[in-house]
């Protein structure tokens, strides 16, 4: 639609709810010059003007249709059978990647029997959903689970090695000592050391408390405070579709702004996450925590805006700043309804969201006591040496009166123990900061998908309700007021001179 639209002389005409107001009058209040609606045309190709969506309604609708039919078909082995070949797996529309190559996110979704994965880039994957029934079956076998956990890791395996090593150099020196006594001293050996025992009733207690604390926290981080700023910034964008639902470059300027800024909001904010844990300037610039250009090819930022931001400490909540003065900007042009309420409503939402940020980082920067940890860490990697150690006294008298039913069983545990006490330490470090690389952590990708695809989902949905016809084909816009401001007489003297 072009610039002239919208100032063109005209009868008036009338909405379902504006009643008299005209509606040509307040395009004519609220258009923007002819030549910088022109230059819109043009404003793909411009990277300083990351605007969301630009495509005309049928491209939007043909957008929409490719999205619905992506599926992700897997390779099925040779000599399969055409069933097999033919079956797809299925994934959410509001998970699917942008597919216009000038906006993001960008990424590979992978759907398999197993898990629907997501690859960001750079070597990163993610996780977003595993299937939890097939995994209680017989999924904990299958090698795409096993990759993905703590058995995948070195050092599981490394640390393994080394305490059965240590276990072999006491079962030599035992070997060695046991030549000058006799067999009931050696059975007694065999059957009396039982340190371990004691210690993991302790050690098992004290890691349990320590894991259920931080599985609390990480689960209410979730559910409670980042969930809160998502739902912040669909309330925000539906409040958008609402009050600018037309086609025009003014009113999809305005409701693309408000989801870019919400969502780069989010983004910032697993930058800022990521700080928390670096202790090098090369691991931020490895981890992404100092860099903004990722965010300038994902269309969220702006040369200038990046340049705002550039030395900034908490990058994310000043998104908040700049939506909260955009409001007032758009209650001062007179650009919506009901300004003075609107104006209050959204600065509660900008601090909601900032709230919701700034608990965030608190619980991230907010760890355990030092010694509280360092005891647990302490009592499981004790526990785990004196089970070597246990079992290296077994193996060594063993070899003097044979008594396999407690060299099968030292085996056993000494083998169990420390993938189950170690790999709960793993897990309590991992999900201690869920907004890093790890596979089991956050994926940005997938939230910056299905907040995008669901506040566009309300765009749509507002330029196109079902009750507009052929005949009136405009949805419904409240008319958008200017402030205006009474004045209290008993604050002036008029009859001074």
């Amino acid at each position: 639609v072009g610039g002239n639209a919208y100032i063109m002389a005209g009868p008036m005409s009338k909405s379902k709810s504006e009643g008299s107001v005209p509606r040509v009058a307040w395009l004519q209040r609220t258009a923007i010059p002819e030549s910088e609606v022109a230059a819109s045309d043009d404003a793909d190709a411009d990277p300083e003007a990351p605007l969301l969506g630009r495509r005309n309604p049928r491209e939007e609708e043909q957008r929409h249709m490719r999205q619905a039919r992506r599926r992700c078909v897997p390779k099925w082995p040779l000599g399969s059978s055409n069933s097999a070949k033919e079956r797809e797996c299925y994934a959410p529309l509001t998970d699917m990647p942008s597919d216009d190559p000038s906006r993001g996110p960008h990424f590979r979704y992978e759907v398999n029997d197993m898990m629907r994965m997501v690859y960001e880039g750079n070597g990163v994957r993610k996780i977003a959903r595993y299937r939890e029934k097939k995994l209680v079956r017989s999924g904990w076998m299958s090698t795409k689970i096993w990759g993905t956990t703590y058995l995948a890791s070195g050092y599981c395996w490394v640390q393994i090695l080394m305490l059965w090593l240590g276990s072999g150099v006491v079962a030599v020196l035992v070997y060695g000592i046991l030549h000058q006594v006799n067999d009931k001293t050696i059975a007694s050996l065999q059957t009396g050391l039982r340190i371990s025992d004691t210690l993991r009733t302790l050690a098992a207690f004290i890691l349990g408390f320590y894991l259920e604390k931080t599985i609390n926290i990480w689960w209410t981080l979730r559910h409670d405070t980042l969930q809160q700023l998502m739902n912040i910034v669909d309330n925000m964008c539906l409040r958008m579709a609402i009050y600018f639902p037309g086609n025009s470059y003014e009113d999809r300027h305005a409701r693309e702004t408000i989801m870019r800024y919400g969502i780069l909001s989010l983004a910032l904010l697993f930058k800022d996450a990521r700080e928390v844990d670096v202790w090098s300037r090369e691991e931020a610039e490895k981890a992404g925590a100092l860099n903004l250009t990722d965010l300038m090819e994902e269309r969220l930022l702006t040369t200038r805006e990046a340049a705002l931001l550039e030395g900034m400490p908490a990058k994310s909540q000043m998104c908040w700043v700049w939506i909260s003065s955009l409001f007032t900007k758009w209650c001062l042009d007179g650009r919506l309804p009901d300004p003075l309420g609107n104006q209050n409503t959204m600065l509660a939402y900008s601090e909601q969201a900032r709230n919701a940020i700034s608990t965030i980082l608190a619980q991230l920067n907010m760890q355990f006591p030092l010694n509280y940890s360092h005891l647990i860490v302490f009592f499981s990697k004790l526990y785990m040496i004196i089970l070597s150690v246990e079992a290296g006294v077994t193996f060594g008298s063993s070899l003097h009166h044979t008594n396999y039913a407690d060299v099968i069983s030292k085996c056993f545990i000494l083998t169990i123990a420390p993938i189950l006490y170690q790999g709960l330490l793993e897990i309590k470090e991992h999900i201690s900061n869920p907004f890093r690389d790890d596979i089991t952590d956050y994926s940005f990708k997938m939230f910056h998908a299905r907040l995008q695809n669901e506040c566009s989902a309300f765009f749509k949905c507002a330029m196109d309700p079902p009750y507009t016809t052929a005949e009136d084909p405009e949805p419904a816009v409240l008319p958008p007021q200017f402030i205006e401001r009474q004045v209290n007489t008993a604050m002036y003297d008029f009859d001074a001179r």
